[in-house]
């Protein structure tokens, strides 16, 4: 598969050899959508597409329920495993006060913008596990 046939539903996604940048174009991310469809199209970045680092790019995310944020530790746990790494960046206030409850502030790596995240990808990757 190449980037130019893989359509998600929830996301843009511009990859570059081994970085893709997953920019989300879905304001409310919540259990009503298809999570697992999200799911499997954040695996289809690593497993299809073979990127090993990952931006998710949240700028336009306003709120994301538990369910949906378990598919981002899933990827960043499947990457993390395979040598690659995921940053989260463009986090607005409200979805910084989600994962901040649940403590995943520290967990992921979250820069910024697209910017900073391209240079945090370049970092070698720490086991979190």
């Amino acid at each position: 598969m190449t980037p130019a046939d893989f359509e998600p539903t929830y996301f843009q996604l511009h990859s570059d050899g081994e970085l893709a940048v997953a920019t989300f174009a879905v304001p409310r991310l919540t259990d009503e959508d298809n999570v697992e469809q999200l799911g499997h199209e954040l695996n289809a970045i690593v497993d299809k597409l073979q990127c090993r680092r990952v931006i998710l790019d949240l700028k336009s995310v306003e709120y994301a329920t538990s369910s949906v944020i378990g598919k981002w530790i899933m990827l960043h746990r499947k990457l993390d495993r395979e040598g690659g790494k995921m940053v989260l960046c463009g986090i607005n206030p409200t979805l910084a006060d989600i994962l901040g409850t649940a403590k995943l502030l520290n967990y992921f790596t979250v820069t910024e913008d697209a910017e900073s995240a391209r240079s945090a990808c370049l970092v070698p990757t720490l086991t979190t596990n």
